[in-house]
């Protein structure tokens, strides 16, 4: 056979594919080559995770802050609202506060009946939410409220777009919290002179 080859190939063709075959030094350029792909592509995917999960942080932070701030009120108006609505928008800072829609209402349960919740007031940021008027039912979780008192809910939905593949994934991802607190110094908080009956 090798005969056959010598007469085909003549022998410095034949010495040189040995060589080539025995040859090992491209063998990490080609495997790091390989990799490379990879390697970015992890590292975007965690870039991206981690800003997502920074933003549902503070998409959660904004919920509970919002509704821990009227809670802590007896009454509000429409000056005081705005107010804590500009806080939120500092709480979402890096990040544009405009994909953000916020809804409070102030929700009360009936004395008679737990199960009968229904909102006293409500107020959308930036489109809101949610649409709710004045004596709309209003599904609680469980234990949220006792009979004859009121709970302040604080919606959000952030519209979350991918920092880096926004070119190539198109589609929003709502990230949502809803947050629930008793209000502190009184059953319910009156807001532009509505309160709960």
């Amino acid at each position: 056979m090798r005969y056959l080859a010598k007469l085909c190939f003549g022998a410095p063709r034949l010495n040189r594919l040995h060589r080539f075959r025995g040859d090992a030094g491209g063998v990490a350029a080609i495997e790091f080559a390989m990799v490379v792909p990879l390697m970015i592509a992890m590292f975007i995917g965690a870039v991206e995770f981690s800003q997502a999960i920074t933003v549902d942080r503070r998409v959660s932070q904004v919920a509970s802050s919002t509704a821990d701030l009227i809670a802590r009120t007896k009454t509000m108006d429409t000056t005081d609202m705005n107010g804590v609505m500009q806080v939120v928008a500092e709480l979402m800072k890096p990040y544009d506060a405009a994909p953000m829609k916020l809804t409070v209402l102030n929700v009360a349960a009936s004395p008679s009946n737990v199960t009968d919740t229904r909102v006293c007031w409500s107020h959308p940021h930036n489109g809101g939410v949610g649409t709710y008027s004045s004596g709309d039912p209003y599904t609680l979780p469980p234990g949220v409220v006792e009979a004859g008192d009121s709970v302040i809910v604080a919606e959000v939905a952030y519209a979350y777009t991918p920092l880096i593949f926004n070119h190539y994934i198109t589609s929003v991802r709502d990230l949502t919290e809803t947050f629930y607190l008793k209000p502190r110094l009184s059953s319910f908080v009156k807001y532009n002179n509505q309160s709960c009956p």
